[in-house]
């Protein structure tokens, strides 16, 4: 995830590195439900960026920077359950049985 939210000059992953483990802890897994941060802390932290006008306009920049790569370490985490998901599906196949019917079992691993 982190390789698809760093610029291709590859220097600006440490700005981003908090907001991306910001995204993976607020997002919720197909085995746990919940999100990390539910989890163990039994809420959700606040967003990172505020609505008020603030007088340091560095702090504005920096707090849509780590919005951005939140969002960015968000999207590409959905993309990768879609991915996994559409490729876990064609190796699926129908069951070739019915509700009912009589079937053996290997015990095997």
């Amino acid at each position: 995830m982190l390789r698809q939210c760093v610029s291709p000059n590859q220097k600006d992953w440490a700005i981003k590195l908090p907001a991306i483990e910001f995204a993976i802890n607020s997002a919720s897994s197909s085995t746990r439900r919940i999100p990390p941060f539910r989890a163990v802390y039994g809420m959700m932290p606040p967003s990172m960026i505020w609505n008020t006008k603030c007088e340091y306009p560095g702090v504005r920049v920096f707090a849509q920077v780590m919005k951005d790569a939140s969002m960015a370490a968000h999207d590409s985490i959905i993309a990768a359950r879609v991915k996994s998901t559409a490729l876990s599906n064609l190796r699926r196949k129908e069951a070739p049985f019915v509700k009912g019917d009589l079937v053996y079992l290997s015990t095997e691993n």
